[in-house]
């Protein structure tokens, strides 16, 4: 790793260290920037929650999905809508689990993706942090893209209020473990250039309010981080799209 880089990696070291003791959290952070990717903390490798609606929706609009259903599925998480686009990719691929996992693969990513229940597939932070980065280089996810932009008030926090970032959120409850995971990922533009990034927090209980409070501290510090970075040269965004 270059000296610049090893010095952001310290810096997202220290931003997760902070985070998981103000918060009393397991915490993970990712960027992908070009060939190169940075991981500091978890590694995210849980259920990936709502975040898995982002490449259902997608791969759905690919087979000619109605753009209501996602917006429904992306800007409002909405259960039933993304149910109704991973059936449409069903029906038209014969399996939706090799088609999601198909579409993450040309890119760059990897997922485990669970074929009856998706949002507890598994996704690591740094697969996340890679298509992220290719987002709006996919070219029927135009649209997916658009929408991140208009994500539902209650939910644009962390990455998704940022004014640069595009960003998904997913979120649920570890019955078992009784433990509360918030995860984002997205793409994060800097003049035209690009940086993947994604995060996680677990914390301990039932409460949402201390997992989004944890996200909105840790995503500030994610983006400051990935902006300076840029700026010194010690990140280097991706500026052209591969042709695939």
């Amino acid at each position: 790793m270059a000296p610049k880089q090893a010095s952001v990696r310290e810096q997202l070291d220290h931003a997760v260290e902070k985070t998981a003791k103000r918060y009393h959290a397991k915490v993970g952070v990712a960027i992908a920037a070009g060939d190169d990717t940075i991981t500091a903390g978890d590694k995210g490798t849980g259920p990936v929650w709502s975040t898995i609606k982002v490449p259902i929706a997608i791969a759905a609009l690919k087979d000619g999905a109605d753009k209501s259903l996602v917006d429904l599925a992306i800007k409002e998480s909405d259960n039933d809508a993304a149910y109704s686009l991973w059936s449409q990719v069903q029906w038209q691929e014969g399996s939706a689990k090799k088609a999601v996992g198909d579409l993450l693969d040309d890119y760059g990513s990897r997922a485990d993706i669970h074929d009856t229940a998706f949002g507890y597939s598994t996704w690591p932070l740094e697969e996340q942090a890679v298509f992220g980065a290719e987002l709006p280089c996919i070219k029927e996810a135009d649209y997916v893209h658009k929408v991140l932009k208009d994500i539902v008030p209650w939910q644009k926090i962390g990455l998704s209020k940022e004014k640069q970032t595009r960003a998904k959120s997913g979120w649920g409850l570890d019955e078992d473990e009784n433990e509360y995971t918030y995860r984002q990922f997205g793409v994060h533009e800097v003049e035209g250039k690009r940086v993947g990034v994604a995060l996680s927090v677990v914390t301990d209980g039932e409460d949402y309010a201390d997992a989004e409070k944890a996200v909105k501290y840790l995503a500030r510090q994610l983006v400051d981080i990935v902006d300076a970075g840029v700026g010194e040269g010690a990140i280097d965004p991706a500026a052209r799209c591969t042709t695939r």
